[in-house]
């Protein structure tokens, strides 16, 4: 994969393309220069660097990659890093990696990467077609030199002439001076008489506009009234359709429910900092409550209900309790589905939720793994890891279980069980999803 081709494209559009556990681009925008040596004028250009220091994926370059390449976000992240693994090997053994139309990067004595910036392409879009001019030297100053040089050679001599003086000169400056007068005069009665005229056809247009203006009549007849009805939402019962650390990710689950006919909205932030969305908001406790259930039944079986600490008959400043509603309506926060033909295991009081202790996993290390989900449809696991890690959610993977015939998505091998408990209650403090609950896996 020529990873150097997607960042030189990136590099047009971001001020700061990053490659994931390797170092990020910059660009740095630079005005016109001129080389007095040379009288060349150089075009606005965006000066490129790297910094090694950035190297946290912000999805940017996997998502040019995946939509370039017609492939799953996952895949082009995996592409990169084996990328970044095979430059991350030429570099320890003293190569230069070379990226065409960005620069040069090579280790120096003490271990630190270097990087050369290449000028053969500008980044800067504003300089389209822009390149550099070189000046001819200008060269009055020769002329001057040569002129000075002839006059040196051939002086050149001023002769006074002497003139016969003549008399009928005299006459004819007097004849001049009085034409003048009399021109003066016939021009100064020839500009009164305009500038009169002027006066009688601007008081005649003056009267004429009046005119004009007092047999107009207006008709302003009163504006038709617009009636505009605005539903705000009210209610202390909201449904919950999820919570967010990015508000951007808020907008677009908004946008997504508002097609689907929902009148979802944000709320604000929890104590623990995320954005919430809901479906609606309601004032009667039933009402949210039917609701509910059918927004479970037909979009989303992880929705729930948080009532306001204002409300009349709310129990808890956050959820309602399920011993608290009727038995005759489903529980509000679903609890986590046990696969089948599975062990439960008793081996702590303190576990968050459920154990199951899976065997013999091809390529699986024993351990205690968090579990976010569990799938047998693999188009259904793909979605949900795609939608996961673009909602900020840490790096997750899957495993096969074939006595179950599912797929378990988990973060990462935990050696005890306390590890994995503390885990747990991290991750469900940092997203929104009800689903988690702990694997043992025995090799």
């Amino acid at each position: 994969m020529q990873l150097e081709t997607y960042i030189s494209d990136l590099l047009y559009r971001y001020e700061c393309v990053t490659v994931p556990e390797f170092g990020a681009f910059l660009t740095q925008r630079m005005s016109a220069t001129i080389n007095n040596s040379t009288n060349t004028f150089y075009p606005p250009k965006k000066r490129v660097s790297f910094n090694e220091q950035i190297q946290k994926n912000d999805g940017l370059l996997a998502h040019y990659i995946a939509d370039v390449e017609k492939i799953p976000f996952e895949v082009a992240t995996e592409k990169i890093k084996k990328r970044v693994k095979f430059l991350k090997s030429l570099l320890t053994q003293g190569e230069t990696i070379t990226f065409n139309n960005i620069g040069e990067i090579v280790f120096n004595r003490e271990g630190k990467i270097v990087f050369e910036p290449s000028y053969h392409l500008n980044y800067l879009t504003d300089s389209f077609g822009l390149t550099q001019l070189v000046s001819p030297t200008v060269t009055r100053e020769i002329y001057k030199e040569t002129a000075e040089a002839i006059e040196k050679e051939i002086p050149v001599a001023f002769t006074i002439e002497k003139r016969r003086s003549k008399n009928y000169l005299k006459y004819a400056a007097v004849a001049l001076i009085a034409l003048s007068l009399g021109g003066i005069v016939a021009s100064n009665y020839y500009v009164n008489q305009i500038e009169t005229y002027n006066q009688l056809a601007q008081e005649q247009a003056s009267q004429q506009l009046e005119t004009k203006i007092q047999q107009a009549t207006f008709n302003l007849s009163p504006l038709p009234a617009i009636t505009l009805n605005v539903t705000k939402q009210t209610g202390n019962y909201h449904i919950i359709a999820g919570a967010f650390r990015i508000e951007e990710n808020c907008d677009k689950i908004i946008a997504k429910l508002r097609a689907d006919g929902f009148n979802a909205r944000k709320i604000g932030i929890n104590k623990y900092g995320l954005h919430e969305v809901v479906y609606a908001s309601y004032e009667n406790r039933i009402d949210a409550l039917n609701s509910l259930r059918t927004i479970k039944r037909t979009h989303n079986k992880d929705a729930w209900i948080k009532v306001d600490s204002n409300s009349e008959n709310a129990v808890l400043p956050t959820t309602i309790k399920p011993a608290d509603v009727p038995a005759q309506i489903e529980v509000l926060k679903p609890k986590i589905e046990q696969p089948l033909n599975s062990t439960i295991s008793k081996e702590s009081s303190k576990s968050p939720n459920v154990i199951k202790i899976i065997k013999d996993i091809k390529g699986l290390e024993s351990g205690f793994y968090l579990i976010f989900d569990v799938f047998k449809d693999t188009q259904k696991r793909d979605n949900f890891l795609t939608e996961f890690k673009s909602n900020g959610g840490s790096d997750i993977n899957f495993f096969f279980d074939s006595e179950s015939g599912a797929f378990y998505i988990y973060n990462k091998k935990y050696e005890t069980l306390g590890a994995a408990t503390n885990a747990f209650k991290l991750e469900e403090v940092k997203t929104s999803h009800n689903n988690m609950f702990l694997v043992k896996v025995v090799n």
